[in-house]
């Protein structure tokens, strides 16, 4: 772990561990996933699969071996899909921001009266094999009242560590070595008060950015595997991975290890189909001779026979190259 030299102004972001206490998560599945339409006109990007299993599955089993008082979800664009898909389950609690989100540090600050005194924040579309717990345990250990789960990279980096303690820049318009954020972090509760009440409002501009402007984050290096699925490229890469990780994936349908390739529930097709990164979700069918390589079908889909697909998305009767 990294922890930042700059010791946090006690005026604004105050002073002192959360220590043990009791724990909040709030997992943010709002977005509207624009990078992902025309797959998110119809659903949440929270509910889009990965071997079948919803994003905001995935997020919720990283952290589900930790005793939280409470985890939220929030809500919004197709929100009602997702409040039915959460309904029942226990301990979790949905935040329903109607058609207008409030971002994700407006969430939080609509949530600070209910949350405990440590708060792990997730983004649904984070794919990981991230431990939630490890980073508890760092964020306890650490002196700053945050800490961000990052990665080390060459190139495009969240933050660089200039003179003694990490600096956000932005990826955008300047590509620096450093460490990236992953979109999990850990929080002191009584650091979010920070945050303004004007919505909607984004976690970097909201609330990261002063608390790394005053040094008062730690950084978690996260050495394992962690995917941004937020576009088509990375979807179909994440689930591709995932054929070879059933400790972050529990698909419920069937993985050729060999090839490797995946049939879900219900999916119909034939084993000389299914090319290296194949994956055919549930009640998908495959017509004769068809040919998958690194590629996803959606559920319910109809492969035309001898159709030949790679590195992409077959979607609503066509299919979307991972580049688009």
């Amino acid at each position: 772990m990294l922890a930042a030299s700059v010791v946090p102004r006690p005026d604004v972001f105050g002073r002192g561990r959360a220590g043990s206490g009791r724990l909040s998560e709030v997992v943010f599945a709002a977005g509207r996933g624009t990078r992902l339409r025309p797959l998110t006109e119809r659903l949440p990007k929270a509910l889009v699969p990965v071997l079948d299993v919803p994003l905001v599955d995935l997020a919720l089993a990283r952290g589900a071996a930790v005793g939280w008082a409470a985890r939220f979800v929030n809500v919004s664009h197709h929100g009602r899909l997702l409040r039915d898909h959460l309904a029942g389950r226990p301990g979790v609690v949905v935040l329903d921001e109607g058609e207008e989100p409030l971002g994700t540090a407006g969430t939080l600050r609509r949530l600070l009266s209910d949350l405990e005194r440590t708060v792990v924040t997730y983004n649904c579309d984070l794919v990981s094999d991230l431990d939630v717990a490890a980073l508890l345990d760092a964020h306890a250990a650490g002196v700053q009242p945050a800490t961000l789960a990052v990665r080390r990279v060459d190139a495009r980096a969240d933050l660089v560590i200039d003179g003694g303690g990490p600096r956000l820049v932005d990826r955008r318009s300047e590509s620096r070595a450093g460490y990236l954020f992953l979109g999990a972090a850990c929080f002191d509760r009584d650091v979010l008060r920070a945050i303004e009440s004007r919505v909607p409002l984004g976690l970097t501009e909201g609330l990261l950015r002063g608390l790394v402007d005053a040094g008062a984050v730690n950084l978690f290096e996260h050495e394992g595997y962690a995917c941004d699925s937020g576009t088509y490229q990375r979807l179909v890469r994440a689930s591709v991975d995932m054929l070879a990780r059933p400790d972050v994936v529990r698909a419920p349908g069937a993985i050729s290890a060999d090839v490797p390739a995946y049939a879900g529930p219900g999916a119909l097709v034939e084993d000389a189909s299914l090319g290296p990164g194949a994956i055919v979700l549930a009640g998908a069918e495959v017509g004769a001779g068809a040919s998958l390589r690194d590629c996803i079908v959606w559920p319910g889909e109809h492969v035309p026979a001898g159709a030949a697909l790679a590195n992409g998305i077959y979607f609503d009767g066509s299919f979307i190259p991972a580049g688009a």
